[in-house]
């Protein structure tokens, strides 16, 4: 029996269901947005100020390991574009142009890689592909957007919105007592659901729980 990484069945010529696919899309969305919010990251938090033969110096500030290699070479974009040239060969036998800075390539990447899903899930090396880059973007979420912080909002499910013809937003939906009492409003799509939706919501949810409960056990 074909499974996804969700452990849902598959046809015989697919390796992630609908709803990973969107999952996948909805991150790889995401990841470049997530590179630009890490720069601030770089330095957490202001050293502690030391005395010199002048007086008062302030320490340089601590630089953030987790954060520099995410942003650099062998992160972010290192694991984008691997799976990008990974891609591009079995499908096409050629090689990715790959140019501009970091950023630019970051967003290039995962663009490349989200314009060609319906290839990806089809792919025997998709499923790999994308616990790849959910790992990716846990990483970075994990640091932009601490677990702590986002306990304060209650998740009502992945956004079940289309982006495109049969691409659904995926994007995390959240409800905030003091900020979203009339309506909730996806922060990637910006489709407002209003509370009367959110009963829809819940089987997304239940699906996304028992999805983390498989990977981490598996």
């Amino acid at each position: 029996m074909n499974t996804c990484v969700c452990r849902r069945e598959l046809a015989a010529d697919e390796t992630l269901c609908q709803r990973c696919r969107s999952a996948t899309h909805g991150r790889l969305r995401r990841v470049p947005a997530l590179y630009r919010l890490l720069e601030p990251e770089l330095h957490p938090a202001a050293g502690a100020p030391t005395y010199g033969r002048v007086g008062l110096v302030e320490a340089p500030l601590p630089v953030s390991l987790r954060v520099l290699t995410l942003r650099g070479p062998g992160g972010i974009v290192g694991v984008l574009e691997g799976w990008w040239t990974k891609m591009q060969a079995s499908r096409a036998g050629s090689a990715p142009v790959i140019s501009g800075t970091i950023e630019d390539r970051v967003r290039t990447a995962a663009a490349r890689l989200a314009f060609h899903l319906d290839y990806i899930v089809t792919w025997q090396e998709g499923s790999s592909l994308a616990t790849a880059i959910r790992e990716l973007d846990e990483q970075a979420l994990n640091i932009v957007c601490p677990a702590d912080t986002r306990e304060h909002g209650e998740r009502l499910g992945p956004c079940p919105s289309e982006t495109s013809p049969g691409v659904l937003c995926g994007a995390v939906l959240r409800y905030y007592r003091d900020l979203s009492p009339r309506a909730v409003t996806c922060p990637w799509c910006a489709v407002v659901y209003p509370p009367d939706s959110w009963a829809d919501l819940k089987e997304w949810m239940d699906h996304d729980r028992q999805q983390e409960v498989l990977l981490a056990a598996g």
